[in-house]
């Protein structure tokens, strides 16, 4: 090989190099913008009801201010670090699997509507549940360490997840139920203004309502 041959390949494995390592930024960037909160609450109105009842459940107002975040608790892996390549894969699998739910189903009309989404709810939920076991809660258990349970008021909470360290099918939603998304005040909103609800529209319902009833 001559030398301007050497030369070139080597340019041409550099050039390589970049363009893959800037492609690789660009899909990991798009992982992560798709993976947003402003992504998933705001492009289908399917997602207006969750994002409301996400903003009353206790992920979102929690007592440190910090907030999990919608794939924290859906995309499988999210809270698993360092990811593996293998997790990568298949968190990239399940974004799709997962983003594709909202945007099928107003196509296909099964939650294009606030009555249709409100009858599919239980069903959605119970996919949602589904995920959780199947994957051990792993996604629960990548952001809360169970040995670290302590609190000096209630020393038994420790105790009582310390015990559920090694049991990976033990059912987090099953005494956390409304902590990503309390659906109460959304549901009756719904049920009676058929409509999309919004914050600010729930809050001002349950208000009148509860005036109503005093």
């Amino acid at each position: 090989m001559s030398r301007n041959s050497k030369w070139g390949l080597f340019w041409l494995l550099v050039i390589g190099a970049f363009i893959g390592i800037l492609l690789t930024a660009g899909m990991v960037r798009t992982v992560q913008w798709a993976g947003s909160n402003d992504f998933c609450t705001g492009w289908c109105h399917s997602m207006d009801p969750v994002t409301v009842a996400y903003k009353s459940g206790t992920h979102y107002k929690t007592a440190s201010g910090v907030h999990a975040g919608c794939s924290d608790c859906h995309l499988l892996n999210e809270t698993q670090h360092p990811l593996t390549p293998t997790k990568y894969v298949a968190l990239l699998a399940n974004k799709v699997k997962a983003g594709s739910i909202s945007g099928w189903g107003h196509i296909t009309g099964s939650i294009n509507t606030p009555e249709k989404w409100l009858e599919k709810r239980d069903e959605l939920s119970k996919n949602v549940l589904t995920f959780m076991k199947d994957s051990g809660f792993s996604n629960c258990r990548g952001c809360h360490d169970l040995s670290l349970m302590y609190n000096e008021k209630k020393p038994f909470v420790g105790k009582m997840h310390e015990s559920l360290i090694d049991k990976p099918e033990t059912n987090c939603v099953m005494c956390h139920r409304n902590v990503g998304h309390n659906y109460k005040d959304v549901d009756a909103y719904i049920k009676a203004e058929n409509k999309w609800p919004t914050t600010e529209a729930v809050a001002e319902f349950v208000k009148k309502n509860t005036s109503a009833t005093k």
